[in-house]
């Protein structure tokens, strides 16, 4: 047997192993027999996708793109097929940008098939190049005029194009062709929100995967909860867990005997000091109803506004008082969100651009809030920097700001669900939560909304936030005058 062969049946062997290991429960010992595999025989595909797919199961999405990443280096493609798996995967791991290569070429093999082209399309939506994933989703609505997934993507990109009513159009020929696909329905619930249309947005979401305890409880729709409990079902990212978390607090839900509330297990400790019964996902907790988060407003026949003029919802005893510091205000900033998130390269800025706008206001004291910062990272060495922690200890530390600057991510819902005044940066076309104008939401009286006039354009958005900082220290300036 040549050592090519050798190590082929050794890397597989180890992938036989591996996958043994992670149906036994044991994902780190699957991992490193997944990882070594790969290394055995660097140019099988399959090796990298197995590990790709096992990284993304253990949620560690960055490992995943680089794996991926490395397959687009190394792997062996000699068919269209692996080019196409290939590219599905790196789309799915938020690596777009790298599957267009992919995608180009299963079109160039492939130029009369509609799932190569919607592809492609899919690809450069994924890579921000909506323009161009237009051109090439037309091609393929040529070729399958009626084939779902190519409409729901051509609803996509009018969507990314803000196209808003374009994209409803092209939702209601996907549904009419495929009225019972889950995605696109929530894809139009998505749409309906961002143009103002609640009820049908909270009738829409309830296509997505709805979370279940493992317990006999009922699924909840209303009625009446006296003498009963109830566990509430935490799903999606932390800001999710802190938008909707106002709703765990709506009288219908507290006329039960005990509420429960699921969370992220680092978000546990301030949930539990700010009054709720709150317990890890995945806690196993018996009770006669359970509800998912982001259902209630549907439940409960509500929306936002029942409570839009309430105190803070998330409330600390002995909270830090905001104070100045050395007659400055004091002014968080968050310029980043998670990596990890799909649309996080849209979402963020680049802290260079923040040298300018915030470097010329010397009547405030920058908090840097970001995390994972290291001082290179830092826009000025002047800024103040706190301790990394859980978000209690992140709750703490916003309840002594004057106002956080942030953009798009969960540190924006903690503040606003603190009462916090908050500055959210947002894009050009902004996520369905915050609507497509205006720079007030009704979901936290406290925020105020910068978005971006153009696609890309932080600049602009950076300006406006550094203009508004000046009239602060102005209004500072003749508050200071009349009381002297």
């Amino acid at each position: 047997m040549s050592t090519f062969l050798s190590d082929e049946f050794a890397a597989i062997t180890l992938c036989a192993e591996g996958a043994v290991l992670s149906d036994a429960g044991d994902m780190t010992g699957a991992l490193a027999h997944y990882r070594a595999a790969v290394l055995k025989a660097p140019a099988l595909l399959s090796l990298y996708l197995i590990l790709a797919n096992a990284e993304q199961l253990a949620g560690d999405v960055l490992a995943a793109r680089d794996t991926l990443r490395r397959a687009v280096r190394c792997a062996s493609r000699p068919e269209v097929a692996e080019d196409f798996a290939l590219g599905k995967a790196l789309v799915d791991a938020g690596a777009g940008a790298d599957a267009v290569n992919c995608f180009r070429r299963v079109r160039c093999e492939l130029p009369k098939d509609a799932a190569a082209a919607s592809a492609l399309a899919s690809a450069l939506r994924a890579a921000q190049r909506p323009e161009e994933a237009w051109s090439e989703i037309q091609h393929a609505l040529r070729i399958a005029p009626a084939n779902p997934v190519a409409l729901h993507t051509a609803a996509q990109i009018r969507h990314d194009l803000a196209d808003y009513a374009g994209a409803l159009h092209w939702i209601g020929r996907s549904l009419a062709v495929r009225p019972d696909s889950p995605a696109t329905i929530v894809t139009r619930g998505y749409l309906r929100h961002l143009l103002g249309d609640a009820t049908a947005g909270w009738q829409d979401f309830e296509a997505r995967a709805l979370p279940e305890p493992c317990t006999a409880a009922k699924p909840w729709s209303g009625e009446p909860l006296s003498g009963k409990t109830i566990i509430v079902m935490g799903e999606q990212g932390v800001g999710d867990q802190f938008q909707f978390l106002r709703f765990a607090r709506h009288p219908a839900l507290l006329a039960a005997s005990r509420v429960v509330v699921t969370c992220q297990a680092e978000a546990v400790p301030l949930l539990r000091a700010s009054g709720y019964d709150a317990v890890a996902r995945g806690t196993v907790v018996q009770t006669d109803f359970f509800v998912p988060l982001l259902s209630l407003p549907l439940r409960l026949g509500v929306d936002v506004g029942w409570r839009a003029d309430a105190a803070a919802y998330i409330t600390l005893p002995n909270s830090p008082v905001r104070r100045m510091t050395a007659g400055r205000r004091r002014v968080g900033v968050v310029w980043s969100g998670n990596p990890a998130h799909h649309n996080d390269t849209q979402r963020s800025i680049p802290a260079s651009l923040l040298h300018g706008p915030l470097r010329t206001h010397p009547t405030m004291r920058f908090v840097c809030l970001q995390q994972g910062v290291t001082a290179a990272d830092m826009p000025s060495g002047q800024w103040e920097t706190n301790t990394q922690g859980d978000w209690l200890e992140t709750a703490q530390q916003l309840c002594t700001l004057d106002v956080l600057i942030t953009v798009d991510t969960g540190i924006a819902h903690l503040a606003g669900a603190l009462g916090v005044p908050v500055w959210i940066l947002v894009s050009h076309v902004p996520d369905w939560r915050w609507g497509a104008s205006g720079n007030v939401t009704e979901w936290y009286p406290s925020a105020r909304i910068f978005r971006q006039p153009a696609r890309g354009d932080w600049s602009r958005v950076l300006t406006n936030v550094s203009a508004a900082l000046s009239a602060l220290a102005v209004s500072d300036e003749a508050s200071d005058a009349a009381a002297a």
